[in-house]
């Protein structure tokens, strides 16, 4: 038996796929085989020859096209299998681009790769991101930024990409006079942290329409499905929450996923550059450990959330039904779309 939280396809520093693993059964020989697609994999067929053989826990994969994602089915000598891909897909000009496929539910189901994505903005992808991005093949993009942010720096995918964006613009109220004075260059909250944690709470409190609007889109349109906002970290964090808690994912899998945008976003070269630029309302230079936890998530931001809903909602059916409007009957086609 494979352990899911132990096995992990990243890319070294030659680009080449550093496959990690860890089983019940330690030193038995690992099979890898890869494909461009999964499909091959979840009709439970596998190409002829694995790429390479191992009785560790790690190998080494060499890439044959980094234009191209590739997936990856490790299969044991006990004749245990499982399916894993890069979390992080490797688009320079979007750093935060993850991919949700692979987490376990509750009750032993687990979420296609390749179907479900979250990102930051898409407005500075290079030649490179942009066809590595149309390989993808993603049809609907939620875009929860607002207007303004989205004239600044649009999605620039070039003419060849087909898909359908969605405006859903979230707009936590307790921020709106907090980003106000950040385009004026001013910092006027002392207690970031605690700010972070109402702006969870305000999503809850506020924004669930937009969220709503979301799954009604995931519902209707054809995947595969990508969500972002700026940074792909608090309004794409509770939305990657919400659907990974509609799906069944548990409540501390879902905490793992929304921390590691402290992992791939660059959080210290940006507290070093708005360190440079911001002021307080009396003119003199914003302290890095002030900018901190603003730049970084943190478990207790996303717990916020999770507690807000708790506060306002008898049980998550409640909440699923009342504010997302999914009943039991839209659950399970959610699920059988996204789960294996």
């Amino acid at each position: 038996m494979f352990y899911p939280f132990a096995c992990h396809v990243e890319r070294d520093h030659n680009q080449d796929y550093l496959v990690r693993w860890g089983s019940a059964h330690p030193g038995q020989t690992v099979s890898i085989f890869m494909a461009d697609s999964p499909d091959v994999f979840y009709a439970g067929a596998k190409p002829d020859m694995p790429v390479c053989k191992s009785s560790g826990q790690e190998a080494v994969v060499p890439n044959p096209d980094r234009t191209r994602r590739h997936y990856f089915y490790l299969e044991s000598q006990h004749s245990e299998g499982i399916i894993l891909a890069e979390r992080r897909l490797p688009l320079e000009g979007t750093p935060n681009f993850r991919d949700l496929g692979g987490y376990e539910t509750v009750d032993g189901r687990r979420l296609k790769w390749g179907q479900l994505y979250r990102s930051s903005k898409l407005s500075a992808l290079t030649e490179s991101d942009r066809a590595y991005f149309h390989r993808l093949g993603v049809t609907l993009i939620c875009d929860l930024r607002q207007a303004a942010e989205q004239q600044m720096e649009p999605t620039l995918l070039g003419p060849d990409v087909k898909y359908m964006l969605a405006h859903l613009p979230v707009t936590p109220g307790s921020s709106q006079s907090f980003l106000d004075n950040l385009h004026r260059g001013i910092m006027d909250v002392q207690d970031t942290a605690g700010f972070m944690e109402a702006i969870n709470r305000d999503f809850v409190a506020s924004q669930l329409p937009q969220y709503a609007e979301m799954f009604k889109l995931l519902l209707t349109s054809a995947p595969p499905f990508l969500i972002h906002c700026a940074s792909g970290k608090d309004r794409t964090g509770f939305g990657a929450a919400l659907i990974l808690d509609v799906l069944g994912v548990a409540e501390e899998v879902i905490i793992e996923d929304y921390l590691l945008t402290n992992k791939y976003l660059p959080i210290e070269q940006e507290i070093e550059r708005l360190a440079g630029e911001l002021k307080d309302q009396s003119g003199a230079g914003v302290s890095k450990e002030l900018l901190r936890p603003m730049l970084e998530v943190r478990a207790e931001y996303i717990m916020a959330c999770f507690d807000e809903i708790a506060k306002r909602y008898k049980s998550k059916k409640d909440f699923h039904a009342n504010a997302l409007a999914l009943d039991a009957q839209k659950i399970t086609a959610l699920k059988d779309r996204f789960l294996l």
